[in-house]
């Protein structure tokens, strides 16, 4: 009981020399206290055992994919960044058609096997948005679409099979916490927080009854950061499975500038509004949990000109970056390089521009080439 009591001394201690230099730099300089309140909290939650890495790894969305323009895209990818991605992110439906029955038994040829083949044997690790067009969450859980489900865990197990430390992760249902200001769901199976929840464990039961377990798969809860502060109900707490179900966290952020799908709410936002509230909401949800950013892109769209600007992205490019290798809870970062000027914004990096601020923003020394051995022993 005497060492008991000199440990808990000893930690008050250490408390109160961190809060004392809190209030030090307090009186120093504002920008002194804003760092505080990113980092310090962090470190002391660190003692409450905390998830914590210093290695962070870079992946990316690609339009065009599919085997060898996988391979092409990601090789474009990993030049512009001067060093290899380790995660290569994509969608796939549950109503594709090789999870139809009769299943697809051609694994060369389905859609899932083949891409996640494809992508393992250059390197990289598959992050798999498993989406729905038409499905609600009441019809997954309820086990409507559980012959879909079946056949895509079947496809699944066939590519784990290969062995090799072979291993993916997947998001179930991501952004389903996503709604407009009146309420209706962005997708069909949003905006249903107890009907996700149990779509969600329903879905990796499913894959568990096939010996798909935690060695096999990680499990990924992606919903969006943001939601509208007048609809409280869709906050992302409101749909978390629980640790025991999840993995890792992922949350999608972007910085829509002045794209014209912004009006008439055009701002220009950085890490500050982007990603460190929902940072802090999700340490204080799931401390035990790394994170990875599963999906940000930015715009160029900047009101001092008609065109992209490209120096303004990549200023957002090389400080946002800088921000997440600092975040001791963030394993990672996955860019969405889409164009989809036609109905909402180009986030490219890849082409349309010098974007040179993607290879500065993945120089930072925490990124690195991180592979399934790695992986494994990040991810708890």
């Amino acid at each position: 009981m005497k060492n008991v009591s000199v440990i808990n001394k000893f930690v008050l201690l250490i408390i109160l020399v961190l809060v004392v230099s809190i209030f030090t730099q307090h009186k120093t300089t504002k920008a002194a206290t804003n760092t505080n309140n990113i980092f310090i909290p962090l470190v002391m939650n660190n003692y409450f055992n905390g998830y914590s890495t210093s290695e962070k790894l870079i992946g990316i969305y690609m339009k065009v994919y599919w085997t060898n323009e996988t391979v092409y895209n990601m090789t474009l990818a990993d030049k512009l960044a001067d060093k290899k991605h380790s995660i290569s992110g994509w969608f796939i439906d549950i109503e594709d058609k090789h999870f139809n029955n009769p299943p697809h038994e051609d694994m060369d040829t389905n859609n899932l096997y083949r891409q996640l083949e494809a992508l393992w044997k250059h390197g990289y690790i598959s992050f798999v948005n498993i989406n729905s067009q038409i499905a609600s969450s009441y019809e997954i859980a309820n086990g409507n679409y559980d012959d879909q489900l079946n056949n895509l865990a079947d496809a699944y197990k066939n590519w784990v099979d290969l062995g090799g430390g072979r291993k993916a992760i997947f998001a179930p249902l991501p952004e389903m916490n996503g709604v407009y200001s009146n309420g209706v769901p962005w997708k069909n199976y949003a905006g249903d927080p107890v009907n996700f929840k149990l779509a969600y464990q329903h879905i990796l039961e499913i894959f568990r009854d096939k010996g798909i377990d935690s060695t096999k798969v990680w499990w990924s809860f992606a919903p969006n950061g943001w939601n509208d502060p007048d609809l409280p109900a869709h906050a992302f707490e409101k749909y978390y499975p629980g640790d025991g179900l999840v993995d890792i966290i992922g949350f999608s952020s972007y910085n829509y500038g002045y794209c014209h799908v912004a009006i008439p709410w055009e701002s220009w936002e950085n890490y500050d509004t982007l990603y460190q509230p929902y940072l802090s909401r999700i340490f204080e949800m799931a401390p035990s949990k790394p994170i990875i950013i599963t999906q940000t892109g930015t715009t160029a769209e900047y009101p001092e000109t008609d065109d992209f600007n490209v120096d303004m992205k990549n200023k957002w490019l090389r400080e946002n970056y800088e921000y997440i290798s600092k975040q001791p809870q963030v394993l990672g970062i996955l860019y969405y390089d889409y164009d989809q000027s036609s109905w909402e914004c180009n986030w490219k990096v890849t082409s349309g521009g010098d974007f040179s601020g993607y290879r500065d923003g993945a120089a930072n020394a925490p990124y690195q080439y991180l592979f399934i051995n790695e992986l494994e022993t990040l991810i708890p």
